[in-house]
């Protein structure tokens, strides 16, 4: 059975590759408003649930999950723009690969670091 940190890997890299994979650009956005939506939906539900007062202690590793999902696939679309754009402009394919592969350590480094990013300053907080 997976561990935790290897499941929220997964669902990291899993959409992270939904985004890499797209041939073209009219494919990554037609993939990107797709998923936004689908993204979109469930961040509001879980908005909606967790604004009654009742609703629970148990939605913190699906919120977290959707985070690192939403945090995947984010940067998988930016990759794949990015990518898209240098092909376009005549860089060689194993070039665009290369990016593809070690942009995937973009991801995990995002949602280590994200906390240290959220935290405000104790002045802010006044």
């Amino acid at each position: 059975m997976l561990d935790i940190v290897s499941e929220f890997l997964s669902v990291c890299l899993i959409s992270y590759a939904v985004a890499v994979v797209m041939p073209t650009w009219r494919w990554l956005l037609g993939m990107t408003l797709v998923v936004g939506l689908l993204l979109s939906a469930d961040w509001s539900r879980h908005w909606i649930i967790s604004s009654f007062p009742d609703s629970g202690p148990g939605g913190g590793i699906g919120a977290a999950l959707l985070f690192v999902a939403t945090v995947g696939f984010a940067t998988g679309v930016i990759v794949r723009a990015l990518c898209l754009l240098l092909r376009s402009w005549g860089l060689r394919r194993r070039h665009v690969v290369m990016i593809c592969i070690f942009g995937a350590a973009i991801a995990p480094a995002v949602i280590t670091l994200a906390p240290n990013t959220l935290t405000f300053p104790s002045a802010w907080s006044r």
